[in-house]
């Protein structure tokens, strides 16, 4: 079976795509992958041995005018036309993003294999509304996305997530971290897009948490741009903090962490249920359809996770869950329940029965 999968344009898309993509190639079927020009997809799929094509496709922002939007993305349907000519697929698999729909609306228009499309989030954004009109099949991260497709069929699979984290905590990682493992862990993810803001308000709140330096440690995701500022901030206030711009073994953090501050993307959060933290949410505002803040309510309504609104408030969120132990252990317990470690393989029997 050949299978065409569109997952480009951000991680929270990419890195979902690829884990279904190396479950069906395990089982031995022909899959490709496209994606964006953004350098994020090209670094993330460097040493891939999957196939993999670059599309034109750019997500509608406004910046750069409606016209140039329009022109683009006919420059990505074209692209997705001649690959579905070309590979022949019998199934297309659209994982959301502005990758998804061109690949999904060439599938139907060529009359090119079954539709299939994943939708991460609590809130699906444009892509998926649009290119769900044409799907066969949709799939969803979490239930209460299910009432945005009408009619259509649709199964609750969870959100794929990297097959090197799909083994839980490891041992050592302190010891790989620099950390000390009788310390409280804060992992913070402020590397993300968007996330800049969640940088800033943990520098704001560190003099606010002067009583806990010789008890708790960071290890803070920060981006390239922030991360001299971030390590002069952790040692002005005398934190021990282990600050990358960029993490290649998520494992690592997530093995070591006692709590997190993070942003509240799909894919992230499918990650803190798999590892079982508790989480302060920052979720991003300017998101389609105000999405992560949909994401961030599913788990605080189970008490999994706290949403710092407004962002002034982390401070407080931090020291309320330094201090309790017991509610830190409560929250793990909840998000555990949304875990679901197996949707790559879930997603995959989808594909294989609808294409058969």
């Amino acid at each position: 079976m050949k299978v065409l999968i569109a997952c480009g344009g951000t991680g929270g898309h990419l890195f979902p795509g690829l884990a279904v993509a190396e479950m069906l190639v395990s089982r031995r079927h022909e899959v490709k992958l496209l994606v964006s020009e953004k350098a994020v997809d090209q670094a993330a799929l460097k040493n891939s041995a999957i196939t993999v094509r670059s599309v034109s496709a750019v997500g509608y922002t406004g910046a750069g005018g409606l016209v140039k939007f329009c022109v683009r993305l006919a420059r990505a349907v074209g692209d997705c036309l001649e690959e579905c000519r070309q590979f022949e697929p019998d199934a297309v698999l659209g994982m959301g993003g502005f990758t998804s729909a061109p690949a999904v609306f060439a599938a139907k228009w060529r009359r090119r294999g079954v539709k299939l499309i994943h939708e991460s989030n609590a809130v699906p954004g444009k892509a998926n509304r649009w290119s769900g009109k044409w799907a066969d099949h949709i799939a969803v991260g979490v239930p209460d996305c299910a009432k945005f497709f009408g009619r259509k069929p649709v199964t609750v699979t969870g959100t794929p997530i990297r097959q090197t984290l799909r083994q839980g905590k490891i041992a050592g990682a302190h010891e790989r971290l620099g950390l000390d493992r009788q310390r409280l862990t804060v992992l913070v993810m402020g590397g993300s897009q968007g996330a800049r803001a969640v940088n800033e308000a943990v520098i704001a709140a560190l003099p606010e948490l002067s009583a806990w330096k010789e008890r708790a440690q960071f290890v803070h995701l920060s981006g390239l741009r922030d991360e001299a500022t971030l390590r002069a901030a952790y040692q002005k206030n005398g934190f021990t903090a282990n600050v990358m711009s960029f993490c290649s073994e998520m494992e690592l953090p997530y093995s070591a962490a006692d709590l997190v501050v993070a942003r509240s993307g799909a894919a992230t959060l499918t990650e803190l249920a798999v590892f079982g933290l508790p989480a302060i949410l920052l979720p991003y505002p300017q998101a389609t359809g105000n999405h992560q803040w949909h994401n961030a309510k599913v788990f605080e309504r189970i008490g999994a996770a706290r949403i710092a609104e407004p962002v002034s408030r982390l401070p407080e969120e931090l020291a309320g869950l330094f201090d309790d132990a017991h509610r830190r252990a409560g929250m793990a317990r909840a998000v555990q329940t949304l875990a679901v470690s197996d949707a790559a393989e879930r997603i995959a029997d989808l594909v294989e029965t609808y294409a058969d």
